[in-house]
């Protein structure tokens, strides 16, 4: 019997952990930092099943939610969208709204998270073409965050660079003040114009979608001449057009058209960027794509459907009735759909959806609201004049409808907010339309009489609704720092 005896000498072994990255180590190639913002594009997403993406066609999905509060989309399910059409919110609401606002406010990090990364691109060691491009990127990404933020709660929470450079000493940040929300945002979106192309490929963000964030932004706040310019600006890109057909914008075989400014690109093939609207309103029994389900939710209110003039050609996208895929024709007299209101289905048949998932690019913003906000800003800066009536007048010929003309100022902005609504439906930007032009609450409680009318017990509401409530626990792990909008 052998005994071998091995003597090992004394050393220290370290196990090189490749998951992790360092700062000193990254970003350094122009692809790194593509890949940087590709990853702050996460958030902008359409798949909602965590609350992550903010392009949900769910209740807590902005353009769902901004327009469920309105006269232009409810749904036959109720529950939520019940407290949602008739503004039943409170700051202590306990249905699953304030899951919604959760969510929502959640994404004020995306601020601090973005300017991080704006930071780290312009640190880099990459191209100095490329850090300038791709720090543009993460501007106009931030600011476009910024943007939807504002509109839900007014200022939110920013770090400081100061802040972010000393991230072991802990702060509890409170909202910044509506100056100081203002100087970030500026700063972001007039870098991102001055550095972004005219033109990029599908998805990636340009100048005109940065003039077109600032736009909005601009209107919330109510500043006519700046953002009569910013509409003047984007015309000049002489990038954007109207398409010939309203139908045509929403087409996935016309995906990429002109009339889009801005759009979150889709996918039926991946959950994470699938359009999910068309599934939210299509009934389980309409002949659609060969595999889609619907789930027969969402529909336009009889009411609002009862405003647009017969002749209007954007009715073509609403269906008021259909022949079931077994050979039943229906319509509101035998249907719990449509007996709410008929389908808006603005969105083409995508062949190859599969259950719920369609490819077809989910609208942001568009050169027909340009058109029309130009003809707003007009009126409010100036008075009307025949090129603001010009403006509107293209929109309307494209729906077939008769020009405007002679109008008071008064009549012409009725005129203006009555096509916005037929215009963008489905597209979110009715509740602020609403709100700018002092009809928000107005509406909303010409909702709720009818409904108490009818035995309903709705309370009825006030201009606080204009900001949603900001979620108390946020407000408590601030320790108060961050504070409640005024009036809840």
């Amino acid at each position: 019997m052998y005994i071998v005896t091995l003597s090992l000498a004394s050393c220290d072994l370290y196990r090189e952990d490749y998951t992790e990255i360092y700062p000193e180590d990254y970003p350094k190639t122009e692809n790194d930092l593509k890949l940087m913002v590709n990853a702050l594009m996460y958030e902008f997403g359409t798949g909602y099943w965590n609350g992550e993406g903010i392009y949900g066609a769910n209740y807590g999905g902005y353009q769902v939610m901004s327009d469920m509060t309105t006269d232009v989309l409810w749904s036959c399910w109720g529950w939520e969208a019940d407290v949602l059409y008739y503004q039943q919110w409170k700051d202590n609401s306990t249905s699953s709204i304030s899951g919604y606002f959760y969510n929502a406010f959640a994404h004020y990090q995306f601020m601090s998270k973005a300017r991080n990364v704006t930071r780290r691109i312009l640190a880099s060691e990459a191209p100095e073409e490329a850090k300038i491009h791709y720090a543009a990127e993460a501007c106009a990404l931030r600011g476009w965050m910024g943007l939807y933020l504002y509109d839900n709660f007014g200022p939110v929470p920013v770090a400081t660079d100061a802040q972010l450079d000393d991230p072991l000493t802990f702060n509890y940040i409170g909202r910044l003040t509506e100056a100081q929300y203002d100087s970030v945002m500026s700063a972001d979106l007039n870098y991102a114009i001055a550095n972004l192309p005219q033109t990029a490929p599908r998805g990636r963000m340009t100048k005109g979608i940065a003039m077109t964030i600032l736009l909005k932004y601009r209107m919330i706040q109510g500043k006519f001449v700046e953002a009569e310019q910013l509409c003047r600006d984007i015309m000049d890109l002489g990038v954007y057009g109207l398409q010939a057909n309203y139908a045509d914008v929403f087409n996935i075989n016309n995906a990429d058209n002109n009339e889009i400014i801005l759009c979150v690109p889709c996918n039926s093939s991946a959950s994470w960027t699938s359009n999910y609207m068309i599934a939210e309103i299509l009934p389980a029994d309409m002949p659609w794509a060969d595999k889609s389900a619907g789930w027969g939710g969402y529909v336009m209110p009889w009411d609002f459907y009862n405003t647009f003039k017969p002749t209007d050609k954007r009715l073509e996208c609403i269906h008021t009735d259909y022949v079931s895929i077994n050979g039943r024709y229906t319509d509101k007299t035998n249907s719990n759909q449509l007996k709410y209101g008929p389908l808006p289905l603005k969105y083409s048949i995508d062949p190859n959806m599969t259950g719920a998932q369609a490819g077809n690019d989910l609208v942001i913003y568009r050169y027909s609201d340009i058109l029309l906000s130009l003809a707003e800003c007009i009126a409010r800066n100036s008075g009307v004049n025949s090129e603001a009536e010009g403006y509107l007048n293209q929109v309307r010929r494209r729906a077939g409808l008769g020009d405007i003309m002679g109008y008071t100022t008064d009549d012409f902005l009725t005129a203006i907010l009555a096509e916005r609504g037929h215009e963008f439906y489905l597209e979110g930007l009715r509740r602020q339309d609403l709100i700018r032009f002092g009809k928000y609450a107005d509406y909303a409680n010409a909702r709720i009489a009818a409904a108490n009318a009818s035995g309903a017990s709705y309370y009825t509401v006030t201009n606080v609704h204009n900001r949603y409530p900001i979620p108390q626990t946020f407000i408590d792990e601030s320790k108060s720092a961050i504070q409640q909008n005024p009036g809840y």
